[in-house]
């Protein structure tokens, strides 16, 4: 009897066995076979992601982008395009076409994302995102150190910028604009309803949704305000993983009532594709 209750323990550990060796076979086979794998196969394999460069503007810049060695990488806090594999995609790919990349994080602005998503009061929600923008720098320092053997990666809080003077005055030049010019004013709207759409969670009263287009309106305002401070001191070369209407626009010259730091920005958007097959991480 004691044998026969033995049998059972018996066939589990030869099972285990016979597994463990066809899962060292599998491995051999697939070492040998990606033996042949250059480093970028090796790098796009480990991301995921792939990027590529989707569309300059103006579009005369087209051909001139390698003229330029440095750029301006804006984070939008709380996008999934800035976190995890996507970014360090973006990182590889500065860092192959670009000396030095000023990180422009954009925690003065996320502020007003988190009150339209949280409904909360206004120093209660800048400081979170100050706080959110020091711990995406804490959590991604480092990342960006690997590739800085190829490009000079420093960091840039968007309210540092803010506390400049020239801020201020590009800011109420906006403002100013958005009030008088209606080409300029059907711009924002249009990128105000779009962050909407994309930022908020749910449906609210008239009353508050008036309140959260006004936060959406502002954003803009203070972004391109911002932006415009860094472009008058020579950084015109702004990088973004996917597409924002309105910097395209600028950028191509369909709005030349702002300030004219701001039209000299060239805004490149950048394509993210994830690659799924050894064939697509082989192309």
């Amino acid at each position: 009897m004691g044998k026969v209750s033995r049998q059972p323990n018996i066939l589990k550990l030869l099972q285990s066995k016979i597994s463990k060796v066809i899962n060292i076979k599998i491995q051999e086979k697939l070492t040998k076979g990606t033996a042949n794998f250059s480093k970028d196969y090796e790098y796009k394999a480990s991301f995921a992601y792939k990027v590529s460069l989707a569309k300059i503007f103006p579009h005369s810049m087209h051909s001139s982008l390698s003229e330029y060695d440095k750029c301006v990488f804006p984070i939008s806090l709380g996008s999934k395009n800035f976190y995890s594999k996507r970014i360090e995609a973006c990182i590889k790919w500065i860092s192959d076409n670009f000396n030095n990349c000023l990180v422009l994080v954009g925690d003065s602005v996320h502020r007003l994302t988190i009150q339209v998503r949280e409904e909360v009061k206004d120093d209660e929600a800048w400081l979170k995102a100050i706080r959110t923008g020091e711990k995406f720098v804490n959590e991604n320092y480092l990342l960006f150190q690997e590739y800085s053997e190829g490009c000079q990666f420093q960091f840039k809080m968007l309210s540092e910028i803010a506390k400049r003077s020239d801020f201020n005055i590009y800011y109420e030049e906006l403002q100013g604009l958005y009030r008088k010019n209606e080409s300029f004013q059907s711009m924002v709207n249009s990128f105000a309803q779009t962050y909407l759409n994309r930022v908020k969670q749910v449906e609210v009263e008239q009353v508050q949704e008036l309140k959260q287009k006004h936060l959406a309106t502002t954003y803009l305002l203070e972004e391109s305000a911002l932006f415009t401070c860094l472009a008058k001191e020579g950084w015109i070369t702004f990088l973004y993983p996917g597409s924002i209407k309105t910097f395209e626009e600028i950028s191509e010259g369909l709005h030349p009532e702002v300030p004219q730091a701001l039209r000299q920005i060239i805004w490149v958007s950048l394509r993210l594709k994830r690659l799924n097959t050894i064939a697509e991480i082989r192309s």
